[in-house]
């Protein structure tokens, strides 16, 4: 599951990791709380290059019998290829999602604790992801996007899912529109590799989606620290 995270850092070495030019962030901005249908941004290939695109965070589902529409924030990565809502996407029009890090919560509903789970070097972590673009998303004009999760594989976790994360090498491969072969795109769906994330407590105020700053990281102070191994 991943519910909420974290993009924060300068927009040069932002657009200097995803291979693309500051131009193409000019509307980026930190963000300490991203949340469900809410507006990131995607990282997509054409013709060999790097595109970024504003989108909404939730694929939308076409309407029920009642006319309701589901926002689907995050897709199985087990099943992707089979589910009908992800086929599609799947096969077509695959994305990345850079983020800081990302937060998962412990404890009962009347008292949860947020932590912070980001690379242990400080680098950006790359979520494989799926889109529906403006042309396919009959809810309007705005793209949107979906992250994939995988099964978290240490009883050190917090949650028994995590997003797919990526390496350079991988994410090359996963937005490249000429990738056909399912086979080849599922063995890229695996956890991360041990001793790469690492976990420290956050403040409670990211619990509310209108907080926003660095404040909302425990202001530096890790309380819990933890190897986040998978």
């Amino acid at each position: 599951m991943c519910s909420r995270f974290s993009l924060a850092e300068e927009r040069d070495f932002v657009a200097a990791r995803l291979g693309v030019s500051a131009v193409a962030l000019a509307d980026y901005r930190p963000r300490y709380n991203i949340a469900p249908q809410q507006e990131h941004f995607i990282v997509t290939a054409e013709h060999e290059r790097r595109r970024v695109t504003i989108a909404k965070w939730g694929l939308v589902t076409n309407p029920d019998q009642h006319g309701r529409r589901r926002y689907l924030i995050n897709a199985k990565a087990e099943t992707v290829e089979s589910r009908p809502t992800f086929a599609e996407s799947f096969a077509q029009r695959r994305c990345m999602i850079p983020a800081s890090g990302f937060y998962e919560w412990t404890g009962p509903s009347s008292a949860r604790q947020p932590f912070w789970i980001h690379r242990r070097d400080g680098d950006l972590l790359f979520f494989a992801g799926l889109y529906q673009d403006e042309e396919n998303n009959d809810a309007g004009a705005q793209s949107a996007f979906t992250i994939l999760t995988c099964g978290a594989n240490s009883s050190a976790t917090i949650h028994d899912r995590m997003p797919v994360i990526l390496s350079d090498r991988d994410a090359d491969v996963w937005i490249n529109p000429s990738s056909k072969r399912p086979s080849s795109l599922k063995r890229l769906l695996k956890p991360t590799g041990e001793d790469v994330l690492l976990v420290h407590s956050a403040s409670p105020l990211v619990n509310n989606v209108r907080n926003e700053g660095p404040q909302l990281l425990g202001g530096g102070k890790i309380e819990q620290q933890l190897l986040f191994k998978f």
